[in-house]
């Protein structure tokens, strides 16, 4: 027998290696590739089922400080985002996104924290086939004594529905507040709507390559846990029954001090008033849990869809002229929020507080001030 050393030093008919040279060389080559900066994180979480695996959260905060300082290429961004996609996100890889995009919020304006503040947000891509609901239970809400942060962005898809923003402004507000705005109309009325392409740094840019991907990604989740006006208490709609859990304990490993994830009308933060489903967690690592609401069996919500004719709702609303339909989904969603806020024992409490605002007129009040009126 020849000894291993020739063995080993075997070549083929066209010269290369063989047997156990042949694996040396193969392991040669791989470790001669070598990924740096963003390419390692894509590499980390776009390899396949078998070699990708969940980003850490500090990696994952860096890599949304990367995606919005425009520190990486709009391809390298894309094949990120889509890699996340396929791969599926993580509880902590969400909480470290979302700490990413709290990084780069500017020192808020003080005013209007002398209410517990509640952070609410459905998806960015908006509402398009019923009518936004949002500002009426905001306003419901602040009547009663809680602090109501809603935000949104531009237009964005996949849905391209109206958003709060669109809502605000065919109500005579501001389509694209400032911070500032925003924190005055806080201060005023116990409301605000805050618009991420304005107050975000790097968010436009980063939802324009979303837009061009045409897919549903990492950032829709995570832009939803950001703590405007430094928020620790959120409601936050979404669309497919396992993100409950991943956004609540995003939102606990963030601190969050209660988070309730609510399957809403289109994924919005208003619950749906046939079948309301909502999760709450209260503490880092404590199991999501079921809330118990009253359901209206069978009822829905549709039409009405668009900016404009949200706000001839929302004004109806106000006005306490809506059908009972109507009220009962906007007072349940608000009674969720005085929950939240630690206002109200429960939601149907809360709720019944919101519907005696919603008639005898305080919750018009407060959007009328929210509006500068």
């Amino acid at each position: 027998m020849r000894p291993d050393a020739d063995r080993h030093s075997e070549t083929d008919a066209d010269g290369g290696p063989v047997g156990d040279e042949l694996t040396r060389t193969l392991a040669d080559a791989e470790g001669r590739h070598h990924y740096d900066g963003f390419r390692q994180t894509i590499k980390i979480v776009g390899t396949g089922r078998r070699g990708s695996r969940a980003l850490t959260f500090a990696e994952a905060r860096q890599a949304m400080s990367d995606l919005l300082t425009g520190s990486v290429s709009d391809a390298q961004a894309a094949a990120f985002l889509i890699a996340m996609r396929i791969k599926g996100e993580e509880a902590d890889e969400l909480a470290g996104l979302a700490q990413g995009l709290r990084d780069v919020i500017p020192a808020p304006p003080s005013g209007g924290r002398d209410r517990p503040l509640v952070a609410c947000v459905g998806a960015y891509d908006g509402v398009a086939d019923a009518p936004v609901l949002s500002l009426a239970v905001a306003a419901a809400a602040a009547a009663c004594g809680a602090g109501i942060v809603l935000h949104c962005g531009d237009r964005l898809g996949p849905k391209y529905g109206a958003t709060v923003a669109e809502v605000l402004a065919a109500l005579g507000g501001p389509g694209a507040p400032t911070l500032e705005e925003s924190a005055a109309m806080l201060k005023r009325s116990g409301l605000c709507v805050v618009h991420a392409g304005v107050a975000l740094p790097g968010w436009r840019r980063l939802a324009a390559i979303r837009d061009e991907i045409g897919l549903r990604g990492p950032v829709h989740s995570a832009e939803k846990l950001v703590d405007w006006f430094g928020a620790d208490r959120f409601v936050v709609g979404h669309t497919h029954g396992p993100y409950a859990e991943r956004l609540t304990a995003a939102l606990t490993r963030l601190g969050a001090v209660r988070a309730v994830a609510v399957r809403g009308i289109e994924g919005s933060d208003v619950l749906r008033p046939g079948r309301p489903v909502a999760v709450a967690a209260m503490a880092a690592g404590a199991e999501a849990t079921p809330l118990e609401l009253p359901e209206m069996l069978g009822a829905r919500v549709s039409g009405g869809g668009g900016a404009d004719a949200s706000a001839w709702i929302t004004r109806v609303l106000m006005q306490g002229e809506a059908d009972d339909l109507l009220s009962h989904t906007v007072a349940l969603s608000a009674g969720l929020r005085l929950w939240v806020a630690g206002l109200a024992a429960d939601p149907l409490r809360g709720a019944r507080a919101a519907r005696a605002a919603l008639a005898d007129g305080t919750a018009g009040q407060a959007l009328a001030r929210a509006l500068g009126a």
